[in-house]
């Protein structure tokens, strides 16, 4: 696995090399990492009353995210990309289904705004994964068929 590290040093790991131990701290400072991250716009601030409780919504949300096996999301409107396949297609089927339903509300956002806008609707839509995943196997399938 190439690691960039920054100065432009990137470092080839082997983590089979890595003993359990090693493992484990890397795992635990990684989802620290990441989950920390996840809430760093949550500041006292910005909502001096709900931020602690804003803050570990925002970290429940992103740890949720990365059991459906999403990892990254953009950084403006961000949608999270899912990582495996079958969810890459259900993402893709959402967002056909809110461009389609919710055209006058996308429509309605400043134009720098829509792409934002369509991103949390179909992160909304979403939620109820199941409805669009029969589909989505099907369609992978079949892609995968002739690819």
């Amino acid at each position: 696995m190439l690691v960039a590290i920054g100065k432009g040093i990137e470092l080839e790991v082997d983590p089979a090399r890595l003993n359990a131990e090693v493992t484990a701290h890397v795992m635990k400072i990684g989802l620290r990492n990441i989950l920390m991250d996840s809430h760093a716009n949550a500041t006292q601030k910005a909502d001096p009353e709900g931020y602690v409780a804003k803050s570990r919504e925002l970290a429940e949300k992103k740890l949720a995210a990365m059991y459906e096996g999403i990892v990254r999301a953009q950084s403006t409107g961000g949608i999270a990309k899912p990582t495996d396949p079958v969810a890459v297609v259900i993402l893709r089927l959402a967002r056909k289904a809110v461009q389609k339903d919710k055209a006058k509300e996308i429509a309605a956002a400043p134009k720098d705004q829509r792409l934002a806008v369509l991103n949390k609707l179909a992160n909304i839509r979403l939620e109820p994964r199941e409805k669009f995943r029969g589909g989505a196997e099907k369609l992978f399938a079949f892609c995968q068929h002739y690819h």
